[in-house]
């Protein structure tokens, strides 16, 4: 026993833990073997019994069989979300897929490989197949370098199992994505030639993957923006006749993708209030959602009744202790997926190496990340907040700083302008603290009840409020967004626009040489 420990010891050293093993490691994982510790080995030796540390003993298949069984199991004690008094959003959803081949004249999707895009490949390839449809769909996968393995594995698995009814566009371009997890960079290059030997993983090989050598898009220009990359393929794509864009995207998931479907100022086909036309162009492409009413619950009881394929990634998520809400697949360095950038680390240790090299500020952000809350984070001695914001923006590379400026700037206004809501309590509080409002009338959504409230002088801080300090903006707010790498400032409400991009993409051209 003693030699194989040595030898599993050192297998784990040259894979990615060349310092020593760690003592212990989240325990789930290591019942699935997915990391090793020296916990893993007393309990070896106390037990007796080699196979605690995952040798000699083959890859068991029974895991995901009987996973299935579980959640087939559970599905069938569920009823489907009704969709109505008459439809469930299962039978809603195959019926806005059968709106959508019958109207429109191209149709591509956009897959990435998570729980919702997937759902929503298997739901058009069963309708396609029920159907007779020979006519091929676009599959649009826009490939950022960093996936999970699992994540691979399926995207590859499902597609080339349905080659004969997909046309695959697998995008490895160097493209410009967000980055908030660098506090020197709001954007990094995925696939760049000049980064070629830093790329976190090597260029596919697959027939249908598009690079910088192959494609055949007219309007690719290098390091262009994500936005707008996405924007000009359904241009291409649509070659000038109507066309569908189907996303995997739903109101249940955040607030701004409740807002893209009930946004009432867009422009829609044939009155359905889930498409988006895409541009403000004579083209007719239009973003179409048909998933948008699934709570999460559905996407789980939809694959274990429909025996659809699935990413496993998410069973290890699952066996790593993540609720069903905390899951998600994407960009590493986006805000929305890096307060799990730690399980990089564990799950895939070899990709997390190469991944610390590609962009700076990952391994901090994965390991403090979960700690800079609200109160954690105490003021410097000799500091106001607003001088620390001050003094921060000074330390910070010109274009990231112009971008932080910029965004400030917003939330100023808009609070000196337009204000925001707030309970009675936090008025009275915000009133024994001596900090000024006005109020400016009633807000135009929620029955007009609410009375929006302007605060032309930002607070310090807000600790004396026992409300949540995200109700009213301070000082300590827009400190706490650039120590978080917060460039699209996200935690003070705002969210990106076009025009917003596009003048930061300008910012930092104009500063590129500096």
């Amino acid at each position: 026993m003693q030699k194989k420990i040595e030898q599993w010891i050192e297998t784990w050293k040259q894979r990615d833990y060349e310092n020593d093993i760690p003592d212990e490691a989240p325990a789930k994982l290591e019942d699935l073997c997915k990391v090793p510790s020296y916990r893993m080995i007393a309990k070896a030796i106390l037990k007796n019994d080699i196979s605690v540390l995952g040798i000699s003993r083959p890859k068991s298949e029974y895991y995901n069989i009987l996973k299935r069984i579980e959640l087939k199991e559970r599905a069938m004690n569920s009823n489907p979300k009704l969709y109505n008094d008459n439809i469930n959003v299962y039978d809603a959803a195959n019926d806005r897929i059968d709106f959508i081949f019958k109207n429109f004249e191209r149709i591509y999707l956009s897959f990435s490989g998570g729980k919702d895009s997937g759902v929503m490949l298997n739901l058009v390839i069963d309708y396609m197949r029920k159907n007779n449809i020979k006519e091929k769909i676009g599959i649009m996968v826009l490939d950022n370098e960093a996936n999970y393995e699992y994540s691979l594995k399926f995207m590859h698995s499902i597609l080339s199992k349905n080659l004969d009814i997909l046309d695959i566009y697998w995008c490895c371009l160097p493209i410009t994505l967000p980055c908030t997890v660098s506090a020197y960079a709001t954007e990094w290059q995925c696939w760049g030639v000049r980064d070629q030997k830093r790329w976190i993983r090597p260029m596919p090989k697959e027939p249908y993957i598009v690079n910088i050598h192959n494609h055949k898009f007219d309007f690719f220009k290098e390091d262009m923006n994500y936005d707008e990359f996405w924007d000009e393929f359904g241009d291409w794509y649509s070659k000038g006749k109507r066309t569908a864009c189907l996303i995997g995207i739903r109101a249940d998931e955040s607030l701004n993708r409740f807002r893209t479907i009930m946004n009432r100022n867009k422009t829609v086909f044939k009155g359905k209030q889930w498409t988006t036309k895409k541009r403000d162009n004579d083209l007719q492409v239009f973003n179409c959602y048909p998933i948008y009413d699934w709570k999460t619950q559905d996407i789980w009881v939809g694959n274990a009744k429909m025996g659809w394929d699935y990413n496993e990634l998410y069973n290890i998520f699952y066996m790593a202790g993540l609720n069903i809400a905390q899951m998600r697949v994407a960009s590493p360095f986006m805000s929305e997926s890096k307060s799990s950038l730690n399980l990089y680390r564990v799950i895939d240790p070899h990709v997390w190496r190469t991944l610390c090299a590609r962009v700076q500020g990952a391994n901090f952000i994965a390991t403090y990340g979960k700690q800079l809350n609200y109160h954690s984070f105490k003021l410097p001695e000799g500091h106001t907040w607003k001088s620390f914001v001050k003094f921060l923006l000074n330390t910070l590379p010109i274009e990231v700083a112009e971008n932080f400026k910029m965004r400030f700037v917003q939330s100023i206004l808009y609070w000196g302008r337009v204000g925001g809501t707030m309970s009675d309590k936090t008025l009275s509080q915000l009133k024994s603290a001596g900090i000024e409002y006005k109020e400016n009338g009633p807000t135009p959504h929620g029955g007009k009840k609410k009375i929006r409230i302007r605060i032309q002088s930002y607070p310090d801080h807000t600790d004396m409020l026992t409300a949540h300090n995200a109700e009213v903006c301070s000082w300590k707010r827009l400190a706490i967004v650039i120590l978080k790498n917060d460039h699209t400032c996200k935690y003070i409400g705002l969210s990106p626009t076009k025009s917003q991009a596009i003048r930061q993409r300008e910012i930092m051209e104009k500063y590129k040489d500096i």
